[in-house]
């Protein structure tokens, strides 16, 4: 599936396209009657793509919940499109926009182009990578007591960088008894497939997912939209009853149906948290062996099983963590923003406390299904011996 000889361990960046997908798409590609027709053309070609559009539309929409249908789902280039058209519709209108700390910079950015004429504000993390919510509660008396009418809040389901998710159960007893309406945005891409859910029991209006993150190529994304609830677009068109414009990726979304089928939680957070508790245990050991502090973040609370985030102390500027694990074999992440091949901190760990040198020397590793045992053992290894080399240095 990857480079021989690299293990990757980055499987929160992209999944990578599953063996199942690539050969299904491959045979898909060889039946040239089904595919290549625009599924919106009225002649035959164009409804038999229509057709397979409007199943592996439906085929999703099973993974999503009960209740959830083809109807429901808008279809975009990625998790970033799908975010951004989600929050740019609400600058349409609602009176406050609040987006949290910790978001991917895919929604976190946006704060900087909401007008003037909307207020803005962002939600603190907790130094466990939680959301404040008494902050949230403040922020909504202060916006009832502003004026305000509607609000409208954008949250990670889980976060990319440590994996800490959001308790929907609290969020949903502030949001109930809010002094002024709330609609809430999750982003749900680092949860599709490692945890189980029904849209319908959150108490979001929108959700967003990425389909490279569950084995389907980069490429194809989604927004759920709980019935009654209006998206407004930036762009007029023809896709998704007039949410989008232009043709519908047929063969992103048919890829993204046949990756919902090699869906299993259970067996996924299974085999993943095995792998994090042998990891976390090691960085753990290698604390005492080596004298270099290593510190977990968001340890203490609720996380997708298969992201461990960590901090080695004692480092000052970015140690090159990332290359040097690379050229021993291994793919991570930083976990952050890479401008202009600059290092830069990982806001979402300032935010949660950190100073700027446990953030720039921190590194996520998230686990997928073909990650084993003698993954974890080997990498420790490599920490062990990059940290010992680290140490003759100073």
């Amino acid at each position: 599936m990857w480079q021989k000889n690299v293990r990757y361990l980055d499987y929160n960046a992209s999944s990578g396209v599953s063996d199942s997908v690539r050969q299904k798409l491959t045979e898909l590609l060889a039946r040239s009657d089904l595919w290549f027709a625009n599924p919106s053309s009225l002649h035959r070609p164009g409804q038999q793509s229509r057709n397979l559009l409007l199943k592996s539309g439906m085929k999703i929409a099973e993974t999503l919940g009960k209740k959830v249908d083809f109807n429901q789902l808008v279809f975009t280039s990625s998790g970033t499109e799908a975010n951004q058209t989600v929050i740019r519709s609400a600058m349409k209108s609602s009176d406050l926009i609040i987006i949290g700390a910790g978001e991917h910079s895919a929604s976190h950015d946006l704060l900087t182009e909401i007008p003037n004429t909307i207020r803005s504000a962002e939600l603190p993390l907790l130094s466990n990578g939680q959301y404040d919510l008494d902050a949230l509660r403040e922020i909504l008396t202060d916006a009832k007591q502003s004026g305000c009418s509607s609000v409208f809040l954008s949250l990670f389901w889980a976060n990319n960088e440590t994996g800490s998710l959001t308790s929907l159960d609290a969020l949903a007893s502030v949001m109930k008894n809010s002094p002024v309406p709330v609609s809430l945005h999750l982003d749900g891409s680092q949860v599709w497939g490692k945890i189980q859910f029904d849209l319908f029991d959150t108490p979001a209006d929108y959700v967003t997912f990425s389909g490279h993150k569950i084995g389907a190529p980069a490429g194809i994304g989604l927004i759920w939209t709980r019935p009654g609830v209006i998206l407004k677009p930036f762009v007029i068109g023809s896709q998704a009853g007039g949410h989008r414009g232009g043709t519908e990726n047929l063969l992103g979304i048919v890829a993204l149906a046949f990756a919902t089928e090699e869906l299993d939680t259970n067996q996924f957070s299974a085999h993943t948290a095995a792998l994090r508790e042998h990891l976390e245990k090691g960085l753990e050991e290698l604390t005492v062996q080596t004298g270099f502090p290593i510190r977990i973040w968001s340890k203490e609370t609720s996380r997708i099983t298969n992201t461990s985030r960590f901090s080695f102390i004692g480092f000052e500027g970015y140690q090159n963590w990332v290359e040097l694990l690379d050229l021993r074999g291994f793919a991570i992440s930083h976990g952050s923003a890479c401008k202009s091949k600059v290092i830069e901190p990982s806001r979402v760990l300032l935010k949660m406390g950190a100073s700027k040198a446990e953030a720039l020397n921190a590194i996520r590793v998230s686990f997928g299904p073909s990650n084993q045992p003698s993954d974890v053992d080997d990498f420790i290894m490599v920490i062990q011996s990059i940290l010992g080399e680290k140490r003759g240095r100073s």
